[in-house]
């Protein structure tokens, strides 16, 4: 028999809590609202050099011009601002063809003892969807060469514990993977040491922050 104490006491609701749900709703609305407003900061503060009149990009454009921008303007694999400003207008031209392409389904290798020195390259491509996989050492790299499938390696050329382990590293890919491409991207690249570099196998030998986004392009594009 129920008591009145027991008819006054409210059932317990078994079902799923709401609360996920909202918090979900929460968080996509944040990033409707939070998106347009990053990019309408970008187009302000970088209103001189971004989108002129003569290239309409879409927000895919925006992000790699402003990511290419920043990359130059920090001096690319040196680390040191350049003696002479980046050409914005060629910057936006390469994001604004980039802009139509989806490489969504292609993953890069990245090796360097500096990673958080290329974090504005590595967004670039990112607008592209593409994925990185980080490693400081090619004692670190050849584990993930052997045990993950990448369609280009990007590496640096000299590390404090090899002086050419751009090179070392070049030959342990060729072992392994012999058609994936590498681009070594340094800060003492010449034409002379890419002509070197391509004829040990290498893909590109670059220090310029666009050539390397185009490079990447290019080689992943053709990767199978």
């Amino acid at each position: 028999m129920t008591s009145a104490e027991d008819e006054n006491v409210p059932e317990k609701n078994e079902t799923a809590s709401p609360q996920p749900l909202a918090t979900d709703r929460s968080i996509q609305l944040t990033k409707i609202l939070v998106w347009p407003l990053f990019l309408l900061a970008v187009l302000f503060l970088f209103r001189g050099v971004i989108a002129p009149r003569d290239f309409s990009l879409n927000e895919k454009g925006i992000l790699i011009s402003f990511y290419l921008l920043e990359a130059e303007k920090r001096g690319g694999p040196a680390n040191a601002p350049p003696k002479n400003p980046p050409d914005a207008r060629e910057i936006q031209a390469t994001a604004k063809e980039a802009s139509e392409i989806n490489l969504g389904s292609r993953r890069v290798l990245w090796v360097d003892d500096n990673p958080q020195n290329q974090e504005y390259e590595r967004q670039a491509l990112s607008a592209l969807g593409i994925q990185f996989v980080l490693a400081e050492s090619t004692a670190k790299a050849i584990p993930l060469l052997g045990s993950q499938k990448f369609d280009l390696v990007i590496t640096d050329f000299k590390r404090a514990d090899d002086p050419q382990g751009g090179y070392t590293l070049l030959a342990e890919v060729k072992k392994v993977s012999p058609t994936t491409p590498v681009i070594i991207y340094s800060a003492s690249a010449t034409p002379e040491l890419e002509q070197e570099a391509r004829q040990r196998g290498a893909y590109a030998e670059t220090n310029q922050p666009q050539r390397l986004f185009s490079l990447s392009v290019a080689a992943l594009r053709g990767a199978k």
